[in-house]
């Protein structure tokens, strides 16, 4: 390939300058600053004779070609500033440079129909696609690029059906799927086929770990648990009696310095006969030793009589104050004992409350960061909201509120905050027409974030027409609907009033139904205005029916709070607006749907139950 540089200010590559590309220093081609206007029209592929020509008309279209390496051997050609109207013929411009490593095609409108001319360019290392409107059956043409390393399809129409086209590239080490409907099951058998092969994001090993940090959380709670339910039982039984610890410790501490003060004495007492004692043994020895000199000496042997009585005498009382001077030292021993006792049970009382509020707040820091993981699990980048839906009844996961698992307490109140009138037939919650189709019933437990799941069947009479009323007012719709070709705002699937569903995802009346719902409520401000809208992302059935769907305000006008209210309510979205929390509803529109299975996962702390006022 020979490309020549021009020093005028007008020609096919005028300026040549520095980039960086991949950390490493590289020469680049630009354009002209003379010459670098956007062109009023596309010009129109034409063949070229040589890689000279071709960089002129890849110029002409705003794309760049520049060195990717210190050795001016590797090309890369960027198109990502090109003209609007870029055509797949235009990439066969690509194919004239030689030793073309890179190309970047990102936002551009470049089809399936260009990836055809992309495919022959054996020395392709990085291809870019991202945003771009490809789909699966635009890379088979890539099966061909051998050497390719990295392919970049974030936010492309690709499925998991695309990359079997893809297990011929085994030299390719990253692939970028974010934003697209691939999953893990698809990248599982590339990942076998490809060694090495490095996947962003890569859902399943995000899942992975995901749930071993859920794992440790758990473990972590289980173990606050018990140390919290010790510092409660001793919190409960000996925090009461700090006062009267206190004063027990008082009283032994003052019995056992009286003890100690008449141990003391007698060993005073003591230590005075035993030298009383051992004086008076000491004089009889020596009157003894005098008498035994002079036996015929009656008056030194009566003497000596009289000083060994003596010093009996003294050794019978210092024997008595030895075992009297003994039990005071039992008996201050004890008090002593008694006294530390009392002194350790009074330091516990009073350290039993702070050891409880202790272990309180470490439980609910463990508690949250529970919490915190299972909310990564469902919302982390990289981990898309996808529940499973292929068999039903799902069972609810570890941390759920349970709302309603067929039997007869459920956590479920009636509008005005009394026991629901709605029958379980067969462990199934059958909506019943109150008057005014507004007999809805409302969650116990109020929360902010959270996933909720619905499990219900439609009545084979009339529409069917419910709902899932999150905070009483934002509708996941439940209709009939499953025969619609075209849908609206009011059909299954939808956020009533403010998006109609993706696609129609309705089963008939008489079979059940699910809905797993990802809810973000809005957030206000001190003034109860909301700065930031919440979003649903909405599985009906399997099928996504609503992606991240942003809502302000609710719109209906036939929301529970506005249509049919009780004080009840009104005491709920005077609270809801406070503090942002609020309660999930099922719907009562006057037909029979069943319900069954319906839980709530929260996603963060927020979550409490909400106790009725009582009525004046």
């Amino acid at each position: 390939m020979n490309i020549r540089f021009s020093s005028k200010p007008v020609g096919a590559i005028s300026v040549l300058i520095l980039v960086v590309v991949s950390g490493r220093l590289s020469l680049a081609l630009a354009d002209d600053p003379a010459t670098n206007q956007p062109s009023k029209t596309t010009p129109p592929f034409r063949p070229v004779k040589d890689a000279s020509e071709a960089i002129q008309r890849i110029k002409a279209l705003e794309g760049v070609v520049r060195f990717v390496a210190p050795d001016h051997k590797f090309l890369e050609v960027d198109f990502r500033f090109a003209v609007e109207d870029l055509q797949d013929e235009h990439l066969q411009y690509v194919l004239s440079l030689q030793k073309v490593v890179s190309v970047r095609l990102k936002r551009t409108p470049i089809t399936n129909a260009g990836l055809v001319h992309l495919g022959k360019l054996a020395s392709l290392e990085r291809l870019y696609l991202e945003e771009t409107s490809i789909s699966d059956t635009g890379l088979k043409h890539l099966a061909a690029l051998s050497k390719l390393k990295i392919l970049n399809l974030y936010g492309t129409r690709i499925t998991d059906a695309g990359l079997d086209h893809l297990k011929s590239l085994t030299s390719l080490e990253r692939l970028f799927v974010g934003e697209t409907q691939v999953t893990g099951t698809g990248v599982a058998p590339l990942k076998k086929s490809v060694v090495d092969l490095l996947v962003f994001p890569d859902h399943a090993e995000r899942r992975r770990r995901a749930q071993l940090v859920i794992d440790v959380a758990k473990k972590l709670l289980a173990e606050t648990e018990k140390l919290l339910g010790a510092a409660e039982k001793q919190h409960t039984e000996l925090t009461p009696k700090v006062g009267a610890l206190k004063k027990a410790e008082d009283a032994t501490k003052a019995k056992a310095e009286e003890t100690k003060k008449k141990s003391d004495t007698a060993k005073q007492q003591q230590d005075a006969a035993n030298k009383v004692a051992a004086e008076a043994v000491k004089e009889a020895e020596a009157a003894r030793k005098a008498s035994s000199d002079k036996p015929d000496d009656e008056d030194l042997k009566k003497q000596a009589q009289q000083k060994q009585k003596a010093a009996d005498e003294a050794t019978t009382k210092s024997k008595a104050g030895q075992q009297k001077y003994t039990e005071a030292k039992q008996l201050a021993d004890k008090t002593k004992t008694q006294a530390e006792k009392a002194k350790q049970q009074h330091e516990r009382a009073k350290k039993a409350k702070p050891a409880f509020d202790l272990a309180k707040r470490v439980h609910d820091a463990a508690q949250l960061r529970l919490t915190d993981a299972r909310r990564r699990q469902v919302q982390s980048p990289g981990a898309p909201f996808a529940p499973k839906q292929d068999a039903l009844p799902t069972p609810p996961p570890d941390g759920a509120t349970i709302l309603f698992d067929g039997s007869e307490k459920t956590g479920f109140l009636s509008k005005t905050g009394e026991a629901i009138n709605w029958p379980i037939e067969k462990k199934e919650l059958v909506s019943t027409k109150g008057g005014s189709n507004s007999n809805h019933i409302v969650s116990a437990v109020h929360f902010r974030d959270a996933v909720i799941h619905v499990e219900f069947m439609l009545s084979p009479q009339g529409s069917g027409n419910s709902g899932v009323y999150i905070h009483g007012n934002y509708e996941l719709q439940i209709i009939r609907s499953h025969e619609k070709t075209k849908l609206s705002q009011k059909d299954m699937g939808a956020l009533y009033g403010f998006a109609k569903p993706l696609v129609n995802a309705a089963r008939p009346p008489g079979e059940w139904q699910v809905y797993d719902i990802l809810y973000r409520a809005p957030r206000r401000d001190q003034d109860q205005k909301i700065v930031e809208k919440g979003s649903i992302t909405a599985w009906l059935n399997g099928k996504k029916v609503q992606d991240k769907t942003r809502f302000g305000e609710p719109r209906s006008v036939y929301h529970p709070y506005r249509h049919g209210t009780t004080p009840y309510l009104k005491a709920i979205w005077d609270r809801q607006k406070k503090t942002m929390t609020g309660p999930v509803f099922l719907q009562d529109h006057g037909h029979p749907t069943r319900f069954r299975n319906v839980w709530l996962l929260p996603l963060d702390d927020q979550s409490s139950r909400y106790e009725p006022a009582p009525a004046p």
